[in-house]
């Protein structure tokens, strides 16, 4: 039901349903623990009371990841972007990804594609400024930050100039590396 995997189509839709849900169970647990206390003990000075007050720890936590994901959630991979992509990736194995929003410092990178192959990270952006200086030098510096060399990032702000991109990477061949970079590329997005 939820795709709760980095890279995986319908990700950046499905993951505030995912992170809201959890919140609730743990606020509604840590409310329970509560309760259980005051009523066993007849006032709120306990140890459950201290448990419950710990647990709203995690739901915090959870509530700040909710809204940021809300706040990404609009840049979900399009469908007919998803089927166009898929249908020139059949036969193929290269690294592809979709569903990511690259955060940085000063800006945040929505990229609604990631395929990587001989030696190429291809980038989607489907932001309206123009941001595909900052994202390709953000991900060259991390991907030196991390000790991996020979790969360059192509930034691409029209669909159509990715897919033609695409459909020539696609025939290259895969290798260990290409995961690796992968891995980074989900590190860096929410």
């Amino acid at each position: 039901m939820f795709s709760k995997y980095k890279g995986r189509f319908g990700y950046l839709k499905k993951q505030p349903i995912r992170l809201g849900l959890m919140a609730l169970a743990v606020i509604i647990s840590s409310v329970g623990i509560f309760l259980i206390g005051y009523i066993n003990k007849g006032d709120s000075k306990n140890i459950l009371s201290l448990v419950a007050v710990l647990g709203m720890l995690p739901a915090a936590k959870l509530i700040v990841s909710f809204i940021i994901q809300m706040r990404a959630e609009k840049y979900t991979c399009p469908k007919d972007l998803y089927e166009k992509s898929e249908e020139i990736l059949k036969d193929s194995e290269i690294v592809h990804g979709y569903d990511f929003y690259l955060t940085s410092y000063k800006e945040n990178f929505p990229a609604p594609m990631v395929s990587i192959a001989d030696g190429q990270i291809l980038v989607l952006l489907t932001s309206s400024k123009n941001l595909n200086k900052e994202c390709k030098e953000h991900i060259e510096k991390y991907l030196a930050t991390n000790s991996i060399n020979g790969y360059k990032p192509a930034i691409f702000d029209k669909d159509s100039k990715y897919f033609d991109r695409l459909s020539v990477v696609c025939k290259n061949e895969v290798n260990e590396q290409d995961y690796v970079v992968m891995a980074l590329i989900k590190n860096l997005s929410l």
